[in-house]
């Protein structure tokens, strides 16, 4: 089974960032990042992708989706 995954944890640590500095950045709610680096949110908005790869000047979705085989070990 595939699972769609938020590569939130990794990108704040590669730029040296907190949830608190990326919320600056983006205006995204705390608690909705919070939820996103855990993996507890169901649904992300796509203005969210988009505000979090203008605030890191990502130009490629992959760093910040991937998906996943939960079936394999990585």
């Amino acid at each position: 089974m595939k699972k769609v995954e938020i590569a939130l944890n990794e990108l704040l640590h590669q730029y040296n960032l907190s949830l608190n500095q990326l919320h600056l950045l983006t205006g995204i709610r705390r608690a909705a990042l919070s939820e996103l680096a855990n993996g507890k949110r169901q649904r992300i908005q796509l203005d969210h992708i988009e505000k979090i790869a203008n605030a890191l000047d990502i130009n490629d979705i992959n760093k910040i989706i991937t998906i996943k085989d939960e079936n394999k070990e990585y």
